[in-house]
């Protein structure tokens, strides 16, 4: 009887120790990639940048939100979708970026009250997935010799956090 009590507690228990796909990378590796997918994207190579800037997005690092918002906003590679490009570009503004705060409520305060509700639900449901405190991701801005242009770099600490995966048309959308 107590060899099936605890064949039964570890039937029940096991499964819910499963860890979450741990994913570890370098971050300098990270940093890498992220200036490399901006590179390919700058470059016209849509394809590739989505490949290295997607996981990335996901994983709350901000420069990959900001351009994967353009790649669904202009429909480069990906269908377009002005619903999941404000998502990302609403997240990737937690940064305090100035630009692209203002970019955001630029394009914000164009869409109608009906499609303001819908950016509202899909903003919030990537900052509940991708945001800084969702991810644990800590972001600092740093100015570049010689142009001294003001960047952000980002750096996820070292805990786990669930892994969401993108949503690529609107059908995937909680609203």
């Amino acid at each position: 009887m107590y060899k099936l009590l605890i064949i039964i507690l570890i039937a029940v228990v096991l499964p819910a120790c499963q860890s979450n796909r741990a994913i570890v990378k370098d971050i300098d590796a990270i940093h890498k990639q992220e200036r490399n997918g901006i590179k390919l994207y700058q470059q016209g190579h849509y394809a590739r940048a989505y490949e290295e800037l997607g996981e990335l997005a996901t994983w709350g690092y901000k420069d990959a939100q900001y351009y994967l918002a353009f790649m669904f906003l202009k429909g480069q590679h990906l269908e377009q979708s002005t619903l999941i490009g404000m998502g990302w570009l609403g997240v990737a503004s937690e940064s305090g970026i100035k630009e692209w705060v203002e970019l955001y409520n630029a394009l914000y305060a164009k869409a109608t009250p009906t499609m303001r509700t819908k950016i509202d639900a899909v903003v919030a449901d990537y900052k509940q997935k991708f945001g800084m405190k969702a991810q644990f991701v800590s972001c600092r801005k740093t100015q570049t010799p010689p142009s001294m242009k003001i960047a952000i770099k980002c750096t996820k600490e070292d805990k786990i956090s669930k892994v969401y995966p993108l949503d690529l048309n609107e059908s995937q959308l909680n609203l």
